[in-house]
């Protein structure tokens, strides 16, 4: 292993353990010498990739990594980094697939594949179009990841509209069943929206560990029976853990 893999491998331990750590917590964690571990960290505080705290002489990531993120987030197009995992899952599924995200307490949708062109998306499935945050399983799925004190003033403060006999209309009721979908990890549209019509959505995470996007695969009632269900969410949690990862969300210390 080469200079730069080992500067790579200690910068990612330094990443992992989000806590500032020793030359010798380092040199014991990843097998290399005390004598290589500080004449790596020395080049690294050189190129502020590393800090070191002055009370303790531990070290941590340094500032140079905030520009870097910085830099990557200011460059790239979230649609474009989604887009194939859309693709993916619409493919494997033969169903109307989307992206969600957060924006000024509204759950939007921002992108889009059907299995073809000839496809009922449906009414709500399009780009720029607001997801009920009561109804669809993309809005409820947002909204459930909101603060608390977030999620009692968006719905005390909207209406909540009946759209079916399944809606959810009750604030209550609301409250308690954006919990569980909060405890479950996913969310289900069960003909709330449309009468016909289900949809089941997963949260997308970034570097902070925060939901800011939802992935959901929506269709006819008898595409989303409950026998499929199980294999569904495990379709679209693999995609969207993938693409967490790319946004730098990290499921455990792999150290």
């Amino acid at each position: 292993m080469n200079s730069i893999e080992k500067s790579i491998q200690i910068l990612n331990y330094l990443s992992y353990v989000e806590k500032s750590v020793g030359i010798t917590e380092l040199s014991s964690k990843l097998l290399f010498p005390k004598s290589t571990v500080h004449r790596i960290l020395k080049s690294l505080l050189k190129h502020s990739l590393a800090d070191q705290e002055r009370d303790t002489s531990k070290y941590r990531l340094g500032l140079r990594i905030l520009e870097y993120s910085n830099s990557f987030y200011n460059s790239f197009d979230f649609r474009q980094i989604a887009k194939p995992f859309l693709k993916k899952i619409c493919l494997e599924t033969r169903l109307t697939t989307f992206l969600a995200a957060w924006y000024s307490g509204r759950s939007i949708c921002i992108d889009s594949i059907a299995p073809s062109q000839n496809a009922n998306t449906h009414l709500f499935v399009e780009t720029g179009k607001e997801m009920p945050f009561h109804s669809a399983a993309s809005g409820k799925m947002l909204l459930a990841h909101q603060p608390s004190e977030d999620i009692k003033r968006i719905i005390n403060e909207k209406t909540l509209p009946k759209y079916t006999s399944k809606t959810i209309i009750n604030p209550k009721k609301l409250e308690e069943h954006l919990l569980e979908i909060r405890h479950k990890g996913f969310s289900v549209c069960n003909e709330e929206l449309e009468e016909g019509v289900k949809a089941i959505s997963v949260p997308v995470k970034n570097i902070n560990k925060e939901i800011i996007a939802s992935i959901t695969v929506t269709g006819l009632s008898k595409r989303l029976s409950s026998s499929n269900i199980k294999k569904l969410i495990k379709i679209l949690n693999n995609s969207a853990q993938e693409l967490s990862g790319m946004l730098g969300y990290k499921e455990k210390n792999i150290f």
